[in-house]
């Protein structure tokens, strides 16, 4: 079964927001994973938030995907502390919470070897058990006129192209997306997050 996520938009320097969560999830002896949006190749900011970070020149908003266990027991916390002045955490530093009804990427892959076709296809056939495949289009063509033709040539005695989108639990989606970025031959789009 696939986790429930929160996107928290978080006020305030990296380090010090980066700091707390580690260790409140350490001091809760929590399980549960938080994910900062832009390290992970997630696609959350508006037109609206860029423009106001570039003008302020700052970057003082930061988009964290946190696990909704690790998002409840912070939100009760939160609401119980009492800060002063003087501490670095102040009750407002959370912006914004939402649910994440669903995480996906795009892809595309291109080449003109066999194995390397084998091998992507191998790739996407192996998916981790909470992640689905949609949209999946393959264009395989093969030309023997052209065997033997020069790499650089525009004619290729085959050719693999590949386009598809990828959806499911975000912490598996991350991690895919990932694997398939490392790949030469694999385009990936950010991870789009729907609320």
């Amino acid at each position: 079964m696939s986790n429930n996520y929160y996107e928290v938009v978080f006020e305030g320097h990296h380090k010090a927001i980066h700091g707390m969560l580690e260790g409140y999830k350490l001091a809760a002896n929590l399980q549960e994973d938080f994910f900062f949006s832009h390290e992970n190749n997630i696609k959350t900011e508006t037109f609206t938030e860029v423009l106001l970070e570039w003008i302020s020149l700052k970057n003082r908003l930061h988009h964290v995907i946190l696990e909704e266990n690790f998002y409840k027991h912070f939100k009760q916390s939160l609401e119980k502390y009492s800060p002063n002045e003087k501490k670095l955490i102040q009750k407002n530093i959370v912006k914004s919470a939402k649910k994440i009804s669903n995480s996906f990427f795009q892809f595309k892959a291109k080449t003109f070897g066999v194995q390397y076709a084998a091998e992507i296809k191998k790739i996407i056939k192996n998916l981790p058990g909470q992640l689905e495949l949609l949209d999946y289009k393959v264009k395989e063509e093969k030309d023997l006129n052209a065997k033997g033709v020069e790499l650089y040539s525009p004619a290729h005695e085959y050719s693999f192209e590949a386009t598809g989108k990828i959806k499911g639990d975000l912490k598996e989606l991350i991690s895919f997306r990932e694997k398939l970025d490392n790949h030469p031959l694999i385009e990936v789009d950010k991870i789009n997050i729907l609320f």
